[in-house]
């Protein structure tokens, strides 16, 4: 796939081939006659999932060779405050704690924070962010305890696969510049 020969890391590379390969593959035969809905709607879950999972490879790749961090704020040694202190607004015990910030670790950080790391760069626009998040909530649909309410049909398939395309075409060109 030369589509993907931006990704220098061959192993990712190889990994995102596939499961590109892979969802198209199970697109290929959830359209067949003869499966069931709940077979279609499954195999379609899995599509998204696959989907959305090389997309997130791809921001991620792009995030590590930008070579940056996302900090998060850890809260360390909390100390409960006595309870004549209370909040205007808000029910609950207050504390005081050190603040430190710290970088995120890569396990720590998921497609959400990519985006949003991305957007704050303005090196994805509003509309893609809309697409990608809305993909991303129905991948977690994936999780058996979260409700499934939303069907999975061919048209989020094929939304999916759009979207992959646009990150392929867009993505090499816009999220490699190093913000100044």
């Amino acid at each position: 796939m030369n589509d993907l020969l931006f990704i220098e890391d061959e192993e990712l590379r190889g990994k995102v081939v596939n499961s590109i390969e892979y969802s198209y593959v199970l697109h290929e035969l959830a359209k067949r006659e003869g499966h069931s809905d709940l077979f279609k709607e499954e195999t379609n879950r899995v599509i998204i999932l696959y989907v959305i999972s090389s997309i997130e490879a791809i921001l991620f790749y792009f995030f590590k060779i930008r070579n940056e961090k996302i900090s998060v704020m850890d809260y360390k040694y909390p100390q409960l405050l006595p309870k004549d202190f209370n909040h205007k607004d808000k029910e609950g015990s207050l504390v005081i704690a050190v603040q430190t910030p710290r970088d995120k670790k890569e396990y720590e950080i998921g497609l959400k924070e990519l985006v949003v790391y991305f957007s704050d760069l303005k090196l994805i626009k509003k509309e893609t962010i809309e697409k990608l998040m809305k993909l991303n909530d129905l991948r977690n649909t994936h999780h058996l305890a979260k409700s499934r309410t939303k069907k999975c049909d061919i048209d989020e398939v094929e939304n999916a696969f759009k979207l992959l395309i646009h990150t392929l075409e867009s993505a090499p060109k816009s999220l490699i510049t190093k913000k100044s």
